[in-house]
Order: structure tokens, then sequence, then C-alpha cells
């Protein structure tokens, strides 16, 4: 299954990732953790103020609902036809923001502050929106103080983290981003040595905080079985919804071998975070977990998702930037 020719997505499943850069233009201060949460909070603000009509209240009821990119991109709704599914009605958005790791809390005029994004599938259309909303935020303002940033460059980046420009505000002009990355370039990434299926044992550092549920219950230390169910789920949300076809494999069959992965050893510890939304006047968790747990036994048929993974994320709030991991180490 780790071969190309086997993997459950080759030919359809794709996605984008892009490098933002932003550049103080007063002096500006971030927390010095879940910079995430900031990002798509102000990304969020500006994005509505850009396209949504005065008269819109609720993205769910709104009448343009059908062909509203903020709907798109913020508020995807399940579509007639797929039932498939259709118990998933908070459906996964359908892009995700890996958030600055730096711990510093102040940027002096002219530093930068960078991030990524990552586009799934068909919203990829949508970039010139994410572009036009992230230099709107030069008149909205990032953070508490709401501080006047300005988007200096937006870069497109290959499985090798290869960065070709896509916007630069030197021109003010938007270039086409190159190839999607598919589903085989990112399985055969940084391939070890010795070929997929030698791998026996891997080390997952866990960037961002991850939360991830049992039958209801927050597990803090996840087994590896747990891990793999919530990144398949996601995986196939994702590709049914944006990429137009969902996983074709034995899913009971794939989370029961996974249960046969054991952890070597885990070093991971709980990170409390949340954030208010003033909009919808609630409170959201976005704590969880992060550290490294190291994973041994027949690895190979889960290393595609493991290695997309990196990319989509695993867990709740993907969208602030939880749920980031790296594959740290193979053999």
């Amino acid at each position: 299954m780790a071969d190309e020719e086997n993997s459950p997505l080759v030919g359809y499943f794709s996605l984008q990732h892009f490098r933002f850069h932003l550049e103080a233009s007063k002096p500006l201060r971030m927390p010095a953790y879940n910079k995430g949460n900031v990002i798509r909070g102000g990304f969020g603000s500006a994005f509505r103020r850009i396209v949504c009509h005065a008269n819109c209240r609720e993205p769910e009821t709104c009448e343009l609902r059908h062909v509203c990119p903020y709907t798109a991109v913020f508020h995807p709704f399940v579509p007639e036809g797929s039932e498939k599914i259709s118990r998933n009605r908070d459906i996964p958005r359908p892009f995700v923001i890996k958030p600055p790791l730096e711990t510093k809390e102040s940027y002096v005029p002219g530093e930068r502050l960078s991030f990524d994004v990552v586009l799934i599938g068909k919203i990829r259309d949508y970039l010139p929106y994410f572009i036009v909303t992230f230099k709107e935020l030069g008149h909205v303002g990032l953070g508490r103080d709401r501080t006047p940033v300005d988007l200096v460059g937006v870069e497109s980046l290959g499985v090798k983290k290869d960065a070709a420009p896509v916007y630069g505000r030197e021109t003010n002009l938007v270039q086409p981003p190159r190839e999607a990355l598919s589903w085989e370039s990112i399985i055969h990434s940084n391939v070890h040595k010795n070929g997929l299926d030698s791998v026996q044992r891997i080390t997952l550092r866990f960037l961002t905080p991850t939360m991830l549920k049992v039958d209801g219950t927050v597990a803090q230390r996840p087994s590896f079985g747990t891990i793999l169910r919530r990144l398949r789920d996601r995986i196939n949300a994702l590709a049914y919804f944006y990429c137009g076809k969902g996983l074709e494999i034995d899913f009971k069959g794939l989370g029961d071998e996974a249960d046969k992965i054991c952890t070597v050893q885990a070093s991971v510890r709980w990170v409390q975070s949340g954030r208010y939304s003033r909009r919808r006047q609630v409170n959201h968790d976005l704590s969880g977990f992060i550290g490294e747990i190291t994973f041994a036994g027949e690895l190979a048929p889960f290393l595609p998702y493991l290695k997309l993974g990196e990319y989509v994320h695993v867990g709740k709030n993907a969208v602030f930037g939880n749920g980031w991991y790296e594959i740290v180490e193979t053999s």
C-alpha cells in the first residue's frame, strides 16, 4: 500500500502550499504561542468584510451561500447527493494555517511575520481571495491592537520546500502558482533510504496543540490507532468534499491494523489554550498536547497517510494551526 500504484488517492487528491510574508508597519504585539489563532481571526474578519454584502447576518442562511466565497472557505455545507458521509454536518474547512513557531512577542516596524497556508483541491481557485484579504489586513490591522501590517510577498512551495514567487509588493502582481502537489509526489518526498516498505519505527513531533478524542473523551497521550483513525477520517472528508472522491479502502481493517502498532516512547505535555469569537459569542477550546511520540511496527501501510498529514494536520482546529506535526525520524 505504500507503493504509489496502491495508494488510495493517486490521481485526484491535490493541495497547494503557500508561504505568506507580512511586515509590521508599526510595533506589533503577538502572543508567544498560538499565533495561528490571531492570524485566523484577523483573516476571517477581513475576508467577510470584503466579500459579504451588508444584509448578510449568518452565512448558513444567506441566500447567496451557494456562490459565496466566504461560505466556501469558512462555512462549507454538505452538498446534495453527499449521503455517503452526510453525517459530518460540520465538514472540515478546506484550508490549513501553519503558524509561526517562534515564541517572540514583539515585532518592530519592518520586521516580517511569516506563516504557511495549505489549500485543498478545488479551493486553490480561491487563492486571489486569500491574497486580497491579507492585503486588507493592512487597513483592518492584526492582533488585539489592530496593528497595520503589509503583505510583502507570497510564495508557492514544492515538496522540498523550494519557493517560487506568486505575489510581490513591489509589482503588486499575482503570478500563477506552480502545479498542485499530488498525493504521489508527497508520498515519495524525503523517502527513507531503504524505501517506504522498510520503515519499522517512526517519531512524530507535534508542533502545535493537538486534540484527539476517543468516544468523546480527550486522549492526552494517544495511541497510534487513535492518531491514524482521526487522520484517515480527515483525509477522507477533505478528499470527498474538495477533490471529488473519498477514500476507497477498508476503513475498519486499516484501523485494526493501526492498533497493532506499539508506542515505544512518548514525551508530550498538555497545553491549555482558547479563543473567544465576538461574532458568535462563544469560546473555542484550542488546547491539546505537544511533544514527540515514537511508534514501532509494520508502518508501511500508514506512511502515505502520515506524510499527507504533515500538510493537512490531524484533530480539531486545523484552521487555527492546531494538529501540526512532522515526521522527524524513520528507521
